[in-house]
Order: C-alpha cells, then sequence, then structure tokens
C-alpha cells in the first residue's frame, strides 16, 4: 500500500515554489530515492511540473493552486503533481524547435523519470521513479 511521504499546496505563482520544492528533493534524498550528488535532475522534474502545473494548468490564476505530492509503494516513488486545469496528453506534447525558448519541461521529465503520464481524473501529472539497487556503495543511474 502507498504511503505518502510529502505534500504540499503551492499558490499559483513561480515566485512560491522554491520552499516547497527544496523540501520535496530534501524529501526525495533523505528516502534514497535520489542519491547524494543526482539532486539536480529531481529538482529540475519537480520544477518544471510545478511550473507547468502554474502556467499551463492553472493560466498562473492566483487564485488557484497547485498540489505536489509524494507516495512510495515498496520499490516505486510515484510523484503527483495536481493542478485546477483541463489537463493534457504527455504523449502529444511536440518535441520544440531548437531555437525556442521554452517547452521542454515534459521531455525533460520525460527522459529523467522512469514513467510520466497524466490522469485525467485526478487532473495530475504522475511520475515514477524505481529505486535503484546499490551496488558497493554507488548506484546505478542509467
Amino acid at each position: 500500500m502507498a504511503e505518502t511521504f510529502f505534500s504540499a499546496v503551492i499558490p499559483s505563482s513561480v515566485d512560491e515554489i522554491q520552499e516547497p520544492l527544496l523540501q520535496a528533493v530534501a524529501a526525495l534524498t533523505e528516502r534514497h530515492w535520489v542519491p547524494r550528488g543526482r539532486e539536480f535532475y529531481a529538482r529540475l522534474c519537480l520544477e518544471e511540473a510545478i511550473v507547468n502545473a502554474i502556467i499551463h494548468g492553472n493560466a498562473s490564476d492566483r487564485s488557484r493552486s497547485v498540489r505536489l505530492e509524494m507516495t512510495e509503494d515498496r520499490d516505486v516513488c510515484i510523484i503527483k503533481v495536481f493542478d485546477e486545469g483541463e489537463g493534457f496528453s504527455v504523449d502529444e506534447v511536440p518535441l520544440p524547435h531548437a531555437d525556442a525558448v521554452s517547452g521542454r519541461g515534459i521531455c525533460i521529465i520525460r527522459h529523467c523519470m522512469e514513467d510520466v503520464q497524466y490522469n485525467k481524473e485526478e487532473k495530475c501529472l504522475v511520475m515514477r521513479i524505481k529505486r535503484k539497487v546499490e551496488d558497493h556503495g554507488v548506484q546505478d543511474h542509467e
């Protein structure tokens, strides 16, 4: 059964994400979902997902909020980012043009996470990380 180990509600403003983002990355590291020294990738994925939820899902409407929830079920960590928008299909997000200033968030998340889906019923982006098996103190990151 899944156990929630982190939850935060974030106002729909990119100025409000830093503290919950730091806390979420620390929780992932403390529970050994992200090895020390690899926090950058977890932070990048979380930040992209939260910013996308604020900008695209909630249209930067400060009366709306984004909820971040992280659970673990044996060897899988499930990260959900909820917004109040209409939703989207992860598989239909196009690759950005080389000269585009934005539009790489979902591509980055899909590259770094084991699995990425959008749950239309719950209105949330769902990312999964599988626990890596340690080999003499070094973890396999690929």
